[in-house]
């Protein structure tokens, strides 16, 4: 029985451009497979903590749910652990979610908007950086279209099977990120605001789907209360939000809110972005369709929400990516409905050369005979430099063969677990007042391993004051130094430190 008010496509079997969609996405993606592996480029330092998580799967992590690992311990499974295979989660699974949106699309409206639908958000800058890097975002955006693509079958066939598997989609989708939680916020909306559907209200299925995801969701938060609820207080601290709006300062946090603003044009584009803004202000013109009023129920909540939370402490651009699911169905239709399809093509193309600018950055400044150095490479800080610096360490300590790797930071001790080899793997966080503030520090711990050896690694030049007694000899190694460019370099200064001795 259909029970969904949203209008049928006149040609509900009208699969026109699937076939050219299919290689538009395996050319990308071939595209993409290539760039990371001609690019040199290291594993940023988030992805290398991704890949430890992948080497001890378990409920939960100091600062996410257990999806990511999960993904990556299926693809490291299968091709190893070279950067290429640990980023492959993110060329499998956005295929997937774009064939997802061409689905929706061309339910809701035709075989046509579903094609340009489909071809424009594979392609988009935020998309597009996604794809070569493997980050929660990838598998949160499989999970979102499939409960939203789930959702509407629903709607059409209120049938069990349907409800069900929105649940088991949205569950899935709290096991990547708690921002999934979103999701049902845009269903209760949407069912609301539309007189024909608040009969679900009324209906077992509903609640029978949100048991479920919550049930599938369990496992996390009962690993968190185990653990001292780690991955929340997490994050209340990188939102800003702990100890207070805008962290107990006064006022407004405008920084933040221009930041993130300026990041969501990179996302979507900057002629996608102020089109669907534009076409979002036109709401007389598209209030009374029930599809745009739909896709606007699953996409501004989450823009709204993420962007109050840019203003009352702060928030990465990348926080609001789920917004343009509906998004980019919401402004794909609306051009080509009202005949702007040489706007749209002039954003296809715009994030196209951005994308090819991102992807080949490198060969095109040496092309063009520009030197990179700390201003004009945005890359320095983050993926070079790290394999060196895993080589050198491993060298370092090869050469004291009895001694264990110490760091201070995360990022050096999740660079080094990956690059630094087996001894990497073992590596610890110099962590003395046992203060849990990131994955290092809570699962690793120095409790017995009193007497031993270790060579630590800090970006510091002198050893941390809470190392004074701890330990009977101390004696500085060759520090490392890698030139990144000719006015930027990774330093970091090495110890051999014998004798633990036993702490408070």
């Amino acid at each position: 029985m259909r029970s969904s008010p949203l209008p049928l496509p006149t040609r509900p079997d009208d699969r026109r451009g699937l076939p050219l969609l299919l290689v538009i996405i395996v050319l990308l993606t071939a595209w993409r497979a290539l760039a990371i592996a001609a690019s040199g480029l290291d594993l940023y330092v988030d992805e290398a903590q991704y890949w430890t998580w992948s080497q001890a799967l378990d409920w939960g992590y100091f600062s996410k749910p257990p999806m990511i690992a999960a993904v990556i311990a299926a693809t490291t499974s299968v091709c190893g652990d070279s950067p290429l295979c640990v980023k492959s989660g993110a060329l499998l699974l956005y295929p997937l979610t774009t064939l997802l949106i061409w689905a929706i699309s061309r339910r809701l409206f035709d075989a046509r908007t579903a094609f340009w639908t489909a071809v424009v958000f594979i392609t988009l800058p935020g998309v597009a950086l996604s794809s070569v890097i493997i980050s929660t975002d990838v598998p949160l955006f499989l999970c979102w279209s499939a409960a939203l693509y789930a959702y509407l079958k629903a709607l059409d066939h209120d049938t069990w099977r349907w409800w069900l598997a929105a649940g088991i989609a949205s569950g899935l989708g709290l096991l990547t990120k708690y921002t999934m939680a979103i999701f049902a916020v845009s269903v209760l909306l949407h069912l609301a605001i539309t007189p024909g559907l608040r009969a679900h209200f009324r209906s077992p299925k509903l609640y029978v789907t949100a048991a479920l995801a919550a049930l599938i969701f369990a496992p996390n938060l009962i690993w968190n209360a185990a653990n001292g609820w780690p991955t929340l207080g997490h994050t209340a601290q990188i939102s800003g939000l702990e100890g207070g709006l805008n962290g107990g300062q006064h006022g407004l946090n405008w920084k933040s809110f221009g930041d993130f603003i300026a990041g969501q044009l990179g996302i979507l584009g900057p002629v996608l972005f102020i089109a669907w803004l534009v076409q979002l202000a036109a709401a007389k013109q598209w209030l009374r369709d029930e599809r745009y009023r739909l896709l606007a129920c699953f996409a501004l909540p989450f823009l709204g929400a993420i962007t109050a939370q840019s203003l009352i402490g702060r928030a990465n651009a990348n926080w609001a990516a789920m917004a343009y699911v509906g998004g980019t169905l919401f402004v794909v239709a609306r051009l080509l409905e009202t005949g702007r399809r040489s706007l749209l093509m002039a954003a296809l193309a715009l994030n196209l050369a951005v994308t090819a600018v991102a992807y080949h950055f490198d060969a095109l400044a040496a092309a063009a005979g520009i030197e990179l150095n700390r201003k004009n490479d945005v890359l320095n800080k983050r993926v070079r430099g790290w394999r060196q610096y895993g080589e050198q360490l491993a060298a370092r300590q090869a050469a004291h063969p009895e001694a264990i790797l110490l760091g201070d930071a995360r990022d050096l001790i999740a660079e080094a677990r990956y690059y630094a080899g087996t001894a990497g793997r073992t590596m610890l966080k110099w962590n003395p007042g046992h203060k849990a503030d990131d994955y290092y520090a809570m699962s690793t711990t120095l409790d017995g391993l009193d007497g031993r050896s270790f060579v630590f690694v800090s970006r510091e030049a002198a050893l941390p004051a809470s190392m004074a007694g701890r330990f009977d000899v101390t004696a500085e190694l060759e520090p490392i130094h890698i030139a990144i460019h000719r006015d930027y370099a990774l330093d970091f200064h090495v110890w051999l430190l014998s004798g633990l001795q036993p702490g408070d």
